[in-house]
């Protein structure tokens, strides 16, 4: 019996006032900070990779976000608000995988090698593999947001052909493989069953996928490696801020948004959270962008709005309420 079966078993609910919607500071506030926030993550991550090998990195961050969620639906349901019925764990154990796991770590390992703002940009594209993905399994996406998903395609070509002087193709094709598995895992999510408080079930997304990459840690030789008195003071600081604030807040922050403003007002962070990272990247540190790959990156970015825009009566980005467009 999961907690739909008991709420219905304990007979009508009484009749309790509605919630005040949300006005238009809230709101503001709101986007603003997931702006802001899921737009500092590839600064944090870069600083964080200083000194802090990538796959460590990204399973201590899940991990620790992950025990923090946890507490808070402890204090929010108990001990039985944690648990997941049979037919949940499918979708947890897939979407935590792919998208947490291989898809976080892929990005932390294409970041080593490629600047903030660059690495922001590939990772805009990635509600246009989700098309991809609907192109051959269904169902197919209209024509105008094909031409989006053709868009973005000719944008990432373009980023690819313009060449900087840190520019690096392995590490670029890491960023852009990571986008992949994590359209593959959100589209998983999308037709599998899935939690419906998404604090819980972000919270076993990420012990999933950490423990899946603290695993690939040890077998790579990683965590041997590893040695905590050569980590700097600044990279801990970044670490903790990806922990703590662009994962736990963030993520919270969004799932307040997702039940207070439209799906197409909350997901317009696909588009503008490059826009932060390029700017962070600028102002902490003194990236530049040629104008070939800035010109690419208004293309992709113009190419996502498209597809959010045509296609958002039918919440075509392809992922459930609740989950992150792109790896964060």
């Amino acid at each position: 019996m999961d907690t739909a079966d008991l709420s219905r078993a304990t007979g009508p609910m009484p009749d309790v006032a509605a919630p005040r919607p949300a006005g238009p500071v809230a709101l503001a506030v709101g986007l603003g900070a997931v702006y802001l926030l899921w737009g500092s993550t590839y600064l944090g991550n870069r600083v964080a990779l200083e000194s802090l090998p990538p796959m460590l990195c990204t399973s201590a961050r899940f991990l620790a976000a992950a025990l923090l969620l946890f507490a808070v639906a402890l204090l929010r349901r108990g001990p039985v608000g944690l648990l997941l019925p049979r037919r949940e764990w499918r979708g947890v154990g897939a979407s935590g995988l792919l998208m947490v796991g291989a898809g976080s770590a892929l990005l932390t390992l294409g970041q080593q090698y490629v600047p903030t703002a660059l690495t922001s940009l590939l990772v805009a594209g990635m509600p246009l593999w989700v098309l991809v993905i609907r192109l051959v399994a269904g169902p197919r996406p209209s024509s105008r947001a094909a031409l989006g998903v053709l868009g973005g395609v000719l944008g990432l070509v373009l980023l690819f052909a313009a060449p900087a002087g840190r520019w690096h193709l392995g590490g670029m094709l890491l960023v852009v493989l990571s986008t992949m598995v994590w359209a593959l895992g959100s589209t998983l999510a999308q037709r599998l069953s899935m939690p419906a408080d998404h604090l819980v079930g972000t919270g076993w997304q990420m012990l999933v996928g950490g423990l899946a990459v603290a695993v690939a840690s040890v077998v790579s030789g990683e965590l041997g490696r590893f040695h905590p008195a050569e980590v700097t003071g600044r990279s801990w600081l970044a670490w903790t801020y990806l922990m703590l604030v662009c994962t736990v807040v963030g993520f919270s922050v969004y799932t307040w948004l997702l039940r207070n403003a439209p799906l197409q007002l909350a997901s317009t962070y696909a588009y503008v959270n490059p826009v932060v990272a390029v700017l962070l990247g600028m102002m902490v540190l003194d990236e530049r962008l040629t104008g070939r790959q800035a010109l690419a990156g208004l293309v992709v970015l113009a190419s996502v709005a498209l597809v959010i825009v045509v296609e958002r009566p039918r919440q075509v980005e392809g992922l459930p309420a609740g989950t992150p467009v792109a790896p964060t």
